[in-house]
């Protein structure tokens, strides 16, 4: 082994002379470029950054270590599962110890194998500085929580249930994480397979609510506690959502949402008929996997024409493309988004409608074309030359403001 050892010794000697530019820059740019290297969909591990940055050189590690804003967030740690060369609870604390001062985001996978009093010890101690918090876990985790009383920056909380198999209702227990007025800056919710009946919850406080798998009638409820909500939001769902349209006394008129995401329509759609949003301007259905499915129309057309007047964006997450008669009420629309998945054609119809001489009045207010998933092969010339149809606009009589809008952006995303 001693060649072997000297061999490696000489090595290492050598690249000890080796210069290296990247070492040579100033530590902001470093800094800098660090930041751009955190993934915040990947789960914690010793490949990723920042760990990954602390196994490079002593100079990155020590530059790594004093940068706080590598480690204000924790984008996936687990507990109970395998754990392999890291302890989730020594991660949070070590983490989060590096973080400064800075606020925290923390995104905690729990076993029901696991200790259920060790969610609370490793929370609490970082609770005055959690603005993030999602946690996914069984039921009983969370009817077991200690209360911790208060998480005085936290802005956006996620519960995510494990037992989606079980039949579960507002009899089962209550979930407290914390005193009613113990989260004073709350205002972003994200429930799935946790009934809101489920939670101690400073409802009125809250601008933005998505529900997952949770039955209609149980959302249509929960809108009415949340007065002054902006942003509404339905995904994810099963079976659970296929249950019959509520009565006419279940009706809901919100006067304040302005976004509403359905991202499931072949699930989740027949809950418009039972809105009426009179300030909606962002309108966003299905998601990039969903495929147009004829008997949407019976809820959907109704519904658009109901919102047109206030509608400004409408993104449509389906393939092949939306259709058109869809479009013909959106006369206030200045932005649509469509998707395009690599895999089908795009619609010529679509594009002749949106050619503006010979659909003169579709859209006449549109600003913004996007596609997304669209590859950049598929822009052909009849496209293009139906954009161009609408770079062009007359003024109205005494130089009023033109009938027909300019359109100022098309991407690709």
């Amino acid at each position: 082994m001693d060649p072997i050892q000297r061999q490696r010794s000489d090595v290492l000697a050598a690249l000890d002379l080796v210069g290296y530019p990247v070492l040579a820059l100033p530590p902001e740019i470093t800094t800098e470029i660090f930041l751009w290297c955190i993934d915040t969909g990947q789960r914690v591990g010793s490949s990723e950054a920042p760990l990954l940055l602390t196994q490079i050189c002593r100079d990155w590690r020590s530059l790594a270590i004093a940068t706080p804003a590598l480690w204000d967030t924790i984008p996936q740690v687990e507990f109970g599962l395998t754990r392999g060369e890291l302890h989730p609870e020594m991660i949070v604390n070590t983490w989060f110890q590096r973080a400064g001062a800075r606020p925290l985001t923390l995104v905690i996978f729990y076993s029901e194998l696991e200790d259920p009093t060790l969610l609370e010890s490793v929370l609490h101690p970082h609770a005055s500085r959690l603005r993030d918090l999602h946690l996914v876990c069984d039921l009983q985790t969370l009817f077991d929580f200690a209360t911790i009383p208060s998480f005085p920056i936290l802005r956006t909380l996620a519960l995510s249930s494990i037992d989606v198999d079980e039949d579960v209702d507002g009899d089962d227990g209550q979930v407290v994480l914390f005193r009613i007025d113990g989260a004073p800056l709350l205002v972003d919710l994200n429930l799935e397979h946790i009934l809101p009946s489920m939670l101690v919850i400073p409802w009125a406080q809250l601008t933005k609510l998505t529900l997952g798998s949770i039955p209609h009638q149980k959302c249509l409820d929960v809108l009415r506690l949340v007065p002054a909500l902006r942003d509404f939001g339905r995904k994810h769902s099963d079976e659970l959502a296929q249950e019959d349209l509520p009565s006419d006394e279940s009706l809901v008129t919100h006067p304040t949402i302005t976004s509403l995401t359905i991202q499931h329509p072949e699930l989740d759609g027949n809950i418009l008929p039972c809105l009426t949003l009179p300030q909606l301007e962002r309108f966003e259905l299905g998601s990039r996997l969903n495929v147009y499915q004829p008997f949407s129309n019976d809820y959907v057309v109704p519904f658009l024409n109901k919102i047109a007047g206030t509608l400004r964006t409408f993104t449509v997450g389906m393939s092949p493309s939306v259709p058109i008669n869809w479009l013909n009420p959106l006369d206030q629309l200045t932005t649509l988004e469509l998707a395009h998945p690599e895999d089908l054609p795009f619609q010529s119809h679509v594009i002749r409608a949106l050619d503006r001489r010979t659909s003169p009045d579709l859209l006449p207010k549109l600003r913004a074309f996007v596609f997304f998933d669209c590859p950049s092969d598929a822009v052909n010339e009849e496209l293009l030359d139906a954009l161009e149809s609408r770079l062009t606009v007359d003024a109205g009589p005494d130089n009023s403001e033109a009938t027909y809008a300019r359109l100022e952006s098309f991407r690709l995303l």
